[in-house]
C-alpha cells in the first residue's frame, strides 16, 4: 500500500463504503496523494497488529511561530501526559492503538519518521520533530485535508485486512485559523459529513496564545469537534502550564474513553470527555 494506485483502489472499493467513504470523498482524498503524503499512508503491517479491533489516531499539530514559546511545554506533555496516558490504558486497547503526527506551519512535515506506528513503537517527540521557529503561517486546512486522507487509507487497509472496520481518529490543536489558503475548508467539511460518524472522531483542541480564536466558527467550517481551552487575563507562566497540561490530559483521556468504546452502541456521542 504504497502507490498512488493501491491507495485508490483501496478508497474505490466496495468496502470503502463501511468507512463513509463515497465517491465525492474518494475523489478529494484521492487528488490530494502526492509525494508529500503517500508516505503519510502507511505504518505498522496491520498484520502484525495484535487485536481486530484497532484504533487509528492521527495528530496535526500546530508549529506556528506563534506557538514557539510553548513548544518545551508541549513536547514535554505530549510525550509524559498524552503518549504515556494512551500506553498506560489497559494492555489490549495499547497493543491495537497506532499513531500518527505532522506538524504544520507554512509547510507541513511528519513526525515519529512519519507513518503509522504502534503504541510500543513510538519514540519521543524531540525538538527536531517540533520547532515552531521554522514555520511562518498556519496551513491548518491542508493539515486536516492530508491527516484525513492518510488515516483514512491506512483505515482501508485495516479493513481489507482483517474484516473489521477500524476506530479513526483525526485529532488537531492549533492556536489560530487558517491562513494560507492551500486548502478549503468546504472540502474539510465534506469528509467530515461523509465518513461514518460511528467509526470517526475529529476533536480540534484550540489553545490560545496571543490572539483570541473563534473556535465555534472552526468547528461550523469544517465538522470539527472543537474544545476551546481559552487564556485568561492577567495568566502567570504557571497558568499557562497548567491551561496546556489540561488541555494535552482532557484529549488524552477522551482518546482512552473512545478507542474503548464498542462500534456501535454510541454512534451519535461526542469525543470530548473532560471528566475522563
Amino acid at each position: 500500500m504504497t502507490s498512488k494506485a493501491s491507495i485508490t483502489d483501496l478508497f474505490k472499493s466496495p468496502d470503502a463504503g463501511l468507512l463513509g467513504i463515497d465517491k465525492k470523498a474518494s475523489d478529494l482524498m484521492i487528488a490530494g496523494l502526492n509525494a508529500n503524503t503517500l508516505p503519510m499512508c502507511i505504518g505498522t503491517p496491520v498484520e502484525e497488529l495484535v487485536s481486530d479491533d484497532v484504533t487509528i489516531i492521527q495528530f496535526f499539530i500546530d508549529a506556528s511561530p506563534s506557538m514557539e514559546d510553548v513548544a518545551d511545554l508541549f513536547r514535554e506533555t505530549f510525550n509524559e501526559i498524552m503518549i504515556e496516558g494512551l500506553r498506560g490504558s489497559s494492555k489490549h486497547t495499547a497493543n491495537a492503538i497506532v499513531v500518527a503526527a505532522i506538524a504544520f506551519s507554512s509547510n507541513i512535515w511528519p513526525m515519529f519518521g512519519g507513518g503509522f506506528h504502534a503504541l510500543s513503537e513510538l519514540g519521543k517527540m524531540t525538538k527536531k520533530e517540533y520547532d515552531p521557529s521554522r514555520g511562518s503561517a498556519t496551513n491548518l486546512y491542508e493539515a486536516m485535508m492530508q491527516s484525513i486522507t492518510a488515516a483514512s487509507a491506512y483505515a482501508a487497509n485495516v479493513l481489507q485486512v482483517n474484516g473489521t472496520p477500524p476506530k479513526v481518529i483525526v485529532a488537531g490543536l492549533t492556536d489560530g485559523g487558517d491562513n494560507c489558503n492551500r486548502a478549503s475548508r468546504d472540502d474539510v467539511k465534506t469528509l467530515t459529513s461523509a465518513l461514518s460518524g460511528e467509526l470517526y472522531k475529529f476533536p480540534l483542541a484550540v489553545f490560545e496564545t496571543y490572539d483570541t480564536v473563534d473556535g465555534q466558527q472552526l468547528a461550523q467550517e469544517t465538522g470539527f469537534e472543537v474544545f476551546e481551552f481559552k487564556k485568561k487575563a492577567g495568566e502567570t507562566d504557571a497558568d499557562v502550564r497548567k491551561r496546556f497540561r489540561h488541555m494535552i490530559g482532557t484529549m488524552s483521556s477522551s482518546m482512552i474513553a473512545a478507542s474503548q468504546t464498542k462500534i456501535g452502541t454510541t454512534s451519535k456521542s461526542g469525543f470530548w470527555t473532560p471528566g475522563a
